[in-house]
């Protein structure tokens, strides 16, 4: 004859505990709801970047826009090297035309 084994339950608190099968569909629920919470709020993020995105877009065609009206590098380098060149001559003949003028400063003794 065999000896039936007497199975004992396992002591409170030790191993997982027994799950019903309607408290696994509740978790399961819970879990889809915040997964499409988080949905949510990912797609309206995406809406709040591509209206950031947008508005960057427009800011930076205006600046090009403005941008174009600047003088560019070579009529400033042209301005300046005339500039310069007019006050040299100024300075190189300015003795000669207060001589012409006869308002040259004479050097006091």
């Amino acid at each position: 004859m065999v000896k039936d084994r007497i199975t004992q339950p396992p002591e409170p608190g030790v191993g997982p505990p027994p799950r019903e099968q309607s408290r696994v569909s509740d978790i399961l629920h819970i879990e889809i709801a915040k997964i499409q919470t988080d949905g949510e709020y990912i797609k309206r993020d995406l809406a709040e970047a591509r209206a950031d995105l947008r508005d960057i877009r427009d800011r930076m065609t205006r600046l090009e826009v403005r941008v174009d009206h600047l003088p560019s590098k070579g009529f400033i380098v042209g301005v300046v090297m005339l500039a310069l060149t007019i006050i040299g001559g100024l300075i190189t003949i300015a003795p000669k035309m207060q001589n012409w003028l006869g308002t040259a400063i004479t050097a006091a003794r």
